[in-house]
């Protein structure tokens, strides 16, 4: 069987933009936080009373403590990988594939499915929807 993978453009941009921002938060409140940790036996109780202890001001009033930014970029490190996982679509092709055009909704055979094709009937070019494996 063949296996054919199409990917969704926006999926793949929006996971690595969460991706991206969730690695620069955290890349940039370890920085922050490592010089003030003293280099005990235990370092990550420090390294957490720290994050519970100091504030960043983003300016107007607005404080959130360094262990909230934490969680905020971890979240967003999960959910970007989340959507990266998923936004891709795979499905499996045997020998004779029964397609079907998105526009004009006839069905025709082919050998195997393709990304795009043209469709034999309304003579655009689409990406046809599978509609049964035949074996």
């Amino acid at each position: 069987m063949r296996r054919i993978a199409t990917h969704y453009i926006t999926g793949y941009a929006l996971g690595f933009a969460l991706c991206l921002v969730g690695l620069t938060m955290l890349v940039a409140i370890l920085w922050r936080a490592w010089p003030n940790v003293p280099t005990s036996h235990g370092v990550f109780p420090a390294l957490e009373q720290y994050l519970w202890t100091k504030d960043f001001d983003f300016g107007f009033g607005v404080r959130l403590k360094l262990m909230h930014l934490t969680i905020m970029g971890a979240t967003a490190l999960a959910f970007g990988i989340f959507v990266l996982a998923f936004s891709r679509k795979v499905f499996y092709v045997g020998e004779n594939v029964l397609l079907q055009c998105p526009f004009c909704k006839n069905q025709w055979k082919a050998s195997r499915a393709r990304g795009w094709g043209t469709c034999p009937y309304c003579n655009q070019m689409v990406q046809p929807k599978v509609v049964k494996i035949r074996k």
